[in-house]
């Protein structure tokens, strides 16, 4: 990216800006036996957007992304049990982004992020420590975006584990799946992300010619 960035920057028409963005997750994580969006997370940062062409560009991102999953108990239909795990992670996805018109654009790429920390209660017992999750999480983001005014877009997106979050262990990971799909998603737990998110944008070639 840092050479990327730098041939750009050689280039006559090539501008870049910073794009700080507010949002929030919705979260679930495949594999808990549970199903859902039913845990809400924050989400915040900054990227940089390197523009290729008129409707291409590239974006590295730095976010702080709350993940996790919860299922409250329910008496009412005999379940009692209990679950919710909170993760803290620093989020740095790569996108190509492609402007389908002057409004609407959309993005694709891969991301690599960290856990900072996390928390996790099993029906209404800290579990913290008990089982570990993963430092490096990979996954796949894929979004959908609107221009709302002349600095602010909003974006709908979608992240998927590619590697999982949580290894089921030794014992699982020996069952065979005849489906090649299902053998590569079914070896622990994998987060799954909506992301609703409103991005400002700063023009840093303007800021520059400006000072000139």
């Amino acid at each position: 990216m840092f050479f990327v960035c730098i041939k750009l920057s050689a280039q006559k028409n090539s501008i870049f800006t910073l794009k700080p963005s507010l949002g929030i997750n919705g979260c679930q994580i495949h594999g808990d036996t549970y199903s859902g969006y039913n845990k809400i997370g924050a989400f915040g940062g900054i990227a940089v957007n390197a523009r290729l062409k008129n409707k291409a560009s590239f974006e590295l991102g730095f976010y702080f992304s709350q993940k996790g999953a919860r299922h409250n108990s329910n008496p009412g239909k005999g379940d009692f049990s209990y679950y919710n795990v909170n993760l803290n992670y620093i989020d740095m996805p790569l996108s190509f982004r492609f402007n389908v018109n002057p409004r609407y654009f959309i993005s694709l790429g891969p991301s690599l992020a960290y856990l900072v920390s996390y928390k996790e209660n099993i029906n209404y017992t800290d579990f913290t420590g008990q089982y570990l999750f993963n430092s490096f999480e990979t996954g796949v983001n894929a979004g959908l975006g609107r221009k709302i005014k002349e600095k602010f877009t909003i974006e709908v997106r979608s992240s998927n584990s590619i590697t999982p979050i949580r290894d089921y262990g030794t014992i699982a990971n020996l069952v065979f799946y005849p489906n090649p799909v299902a053998r590569f998603f079914n070896k622990g737990l994998y987060n799954n992300i909506l992301t609703l998110m409103v991005s400002y944008t700063i023009d840093l070639k303007k800021k520059t010619d400006s000072a000139d």
